[in-house]
Parts: structure tokens; sequence; C-alpha cells
């Protein structure tokens, strides 16, 4: 029992090993792409093949009628290149037509392509065995096994039954036109050796077209993850970005977003001699409104304070931001002293208006208000930012004595 069952696991490795000569596989998920690539390569290079043949032929047969008294052999070889040169426009019409929809069309491509090597190892095969009759050469059929092992990618399979099929039948046919045995025996010799060394190029080609199909697609699948990742990691800094400069009770920018675009917005200004103005706000007696109604209160009422302050500031260089407690800034570049003090007027009275929360601590308020300071520059060099923001800051330390008020510095 030990011993049958050696031999049949060597028998099953040489089958595996034969089978692995002739049967070179595609990974599934590529099969359709590899059945498009090497159908594209076959295509265009049949079609390369048939209008070089047209051309050669055309030569070959002006050559032959100004040249030949229709004596044998010539008017064989005049019908052999009218028949390869009628063949090949044939060819050449249908993978033309072909060519448009490659996709559709594989499986007849795949048929015309082995039918159209089998056509031209064929008729070489056949110039060789005239060529017999008077030069004794078998160089056409020679080059063709050649040409078939480097022009198309035909898998070892298939290939092999091409070079199998036309090596035995131009073994069968060759001694009917070659008489010396010597020159037989070379013959046969030198086109089987050449008929095997062509089957193990083509299948070195195959092979390595394979693994070069397979590894790039591996590749580009990696780049194509690799670029999925960088994508989304670039969507997270993006995110995390956004986040760290958005207040996160008020969803608003924060103080570091309000520093470096004052900074920015004060060089342009400065550079360009053209008006700036901030708005500082505070909620009045938000001390007050937070011990009284909570801590939840007073997330809630800078929320809606802060989005109505956004909803006014329409320009998109116009910058609302949480300064830090119950305090907001809005940066307002390109924008005069008198349509900064309007626009703070216009806020004042919009709080007043739509943002209805009871707030009666002290007992002189009823509803939620607001105070703002105002201050309007023309940025230079015997300016700073910090003094800029401290009359804003004066500004709105004037208009808190009175609450509910707007005050310009």
């Amino acid at each position: 029992m030990g011993l049958e069952t050696k031999y049949r696991n060597m028998v099953l490795k040489i089958f595996q090993l034969i089978r692995s000569l002739f049967i070179v596989s595609v990974s599934e998920q590529y099969k359709g792409e590899f059945s498009l690539a090497t159908n594209k390569i076959n295509i265009s290079r049949a079609k390369a093949i048939s209008a070089t043949f047209i051309v050669l032929e055309s030569i070959l047969i002006i050559i032959s009628f100004s040249n030949s008294k229709n004596e044998f052999p010539d008017i064989y070889y005049r019908g052999m290149y009218a028949l390869i040169l009628a063949a090949m426009i044939v060819y050449l019409l249908v993978f033309s037509k072909l060519e448009g929809n490659i996709s559709a069309n594989k499986t007849i491509i795949e048929v015309s392509g082995i039918s159209f090597a089998c056509i031209l190892l064929y008729w070489c095969m056949g110039i060789s065995l005239l060529d017999q009759l008077s030069y004794g050469q078998i160089i056409v059929y020679i080059s063709a096994l050649l040409a078939i092992a480097v022009v198309p990618l035909f898998s070892p399979l298939v290939s092999f039954f091409l070079y199998c099929s036309s090596q035995i039948l131009f073994i069968a046919l060759l001694p009917y036109f070659q008489q010396s045995s010597s020159v037989l025996y070379g013959h046969y010799v030198n086109s089987s050796t050449l008929a095997v060394l062509s089957w193990i190029i083509s299948r070195i080609r195959y092979v390595s077209f394979v693994e070069d199909f397979e590894y790039k697609r591996i590749i580009q699948e990696k780049n194509d993850e690799l670029a999925k990742v960088n994508k989304e990691l670039e969507e997270a800094n993006r995110i995390l970005k956004e986040l760290s400069q958005i207040d996160g009770t008020t969803g608003i920018f924060n103080r570091s977003v309000f520093d470096q675009v004052m900074l920015t917005e004060w060089n342009r200004c400065r550079r360009h001699s053209i008006p700036l103005s901030l708005i500082i706000i505070d909620i009045d007696f938000f001390k007050t409104f937070n011990d009284n109604y909570g801590h939840l209160a007073g997330d809630d009422c800078l929320r809606q304070v802060a989005k109505l302050l956004k909803s006014c500031a329409k320009r998109s260089s116009d910058t609302v931001a949480r300064y830090g407690g119950d305090e907001f800034t809005i940066i307002l570049p390109h924008m005069e002293k008198e349509d900064a003090v309007n626009f703070a007027e216009q806020l004042r009275k919009r709080v007043l208006k739509e943002i209805t929360i009871p707030h009666e601590y002290p007992s002189i308020l009823t509803h939620l208000t607001i105070s703002l300071g105002v201050a309007t520059i023309i940025p230079s060099s015997e300016s700073s930012i910090k003094e800029f923001i401290n009359a804003a800051d004066q500004a709105l330390y004037e208009a808190k004595k009175e609450r509910n008020k707007v005050v310009v510095m």
C-alpha cells in the first residue's frame, strides 16, 4: 500500500508538471482585463503583419509577372502570393472591424487570431515545400515558426497545437517535394528543433506577460488603496484643522482664528491703505444669567447669539469669532466707521428682537441684550493691532455702563 501511494504521488507530480507546462493560469479577478489586454496586442500586431504582407506580396506578384514565363514552379508561387494577399486583405478588414469593440468581440478575436497564425504558418510551409523543387531551403517556414513565437501572445496550449499540427503536416508533406534522404533528415531535425525552441520562446513570453500583468495590477490596486487612504487622511486632517479652528460651544471660529485673521487683515489693509473695523460684543450680565439659569442655558444662549452674529456677517471677508467667555468679535475689512456703527446697531436690534431669551437678573432686565464696542482705523506703521483691539475693548467698556448700547471709539 505504501509503494502504491508512492507511485500514485509520483504520477500525480508528473501530471502536474506536464500540466504546468501547458496551462498558465491567470488570477480569476484579472481574467477579463487580461483577455482584453492580450486581444488588444494581438489585433494590433495582426493588422501590422497583414498590411506588411499586402505590400510585400503585391511587389512579389508584380516581380514574378515581369520576370517569369509562366513555367513551373513560378505559377505555383504566384498562386501562393495571390492566396496570401487575398487572405491578408480579408484579415485586415476583419481585424479593423473587430478593433472597434474588443471587449464585445473577445471570442471572435481569439479565434481569428489563431486562424491568422495558422494560415501564416501553413502558407510559409507551402512556400518552403515549393522551395524544395528549386532551392532546397526551409528558411521561410523556420522564419514563420520564430515569428509566431515572438509576435502574438498565445497561451502555451494554443501555441503547442499550432506548432505540433504544422510540424506534423510539414514532415508528412516534405518527402513529396524533396528526394534527397540526407537533406530530408536535416530538414526534419532542424525544423523540429526550431519548432520546439519556438514553442519554448512563446511560452516564456506568455508566462512573463502574465506575471508582469498581474504584478502591474497588484501595484495599481495598492496605489489605488494608498490614494484612497491618502484622500481619507487629507479629509481627516481637513476636519481636524476645521475642528481646531472652531469653538466647541458656539460653532464659530475660536480666538486662535481671530488672532490669525486680524494679523492678515491688518497687514492687507495697511498695504492698500483701506479701513479696518472691529466690533467686540458682550452679553449683558451674562454671569448672573449663568448663575441663575445654569450653565446649559448659558451655553444655549451663547450658541443663539453666535448663530445670529454669523448670519448677519454676510460678506466673505467678514470674520465672526468667539473672543472669550461671553465676548464675540467681528472683523470687518474695508468698512468705514459709519458703516461699522450702523452694522453694530443692526446687530443690537436683531438680538433684542429675535433672541427672546428671558433674563431677569438683575431685575432691571426682562430679556437678553448685548453691548457693542466699535473701532475703525486705517492701519499704518504708527499704529498697532494691540492698540486697535484696546480701542474697541474700551468702547465696549463704555457701552456696558449703560448696557444694550453701541459705542464707537
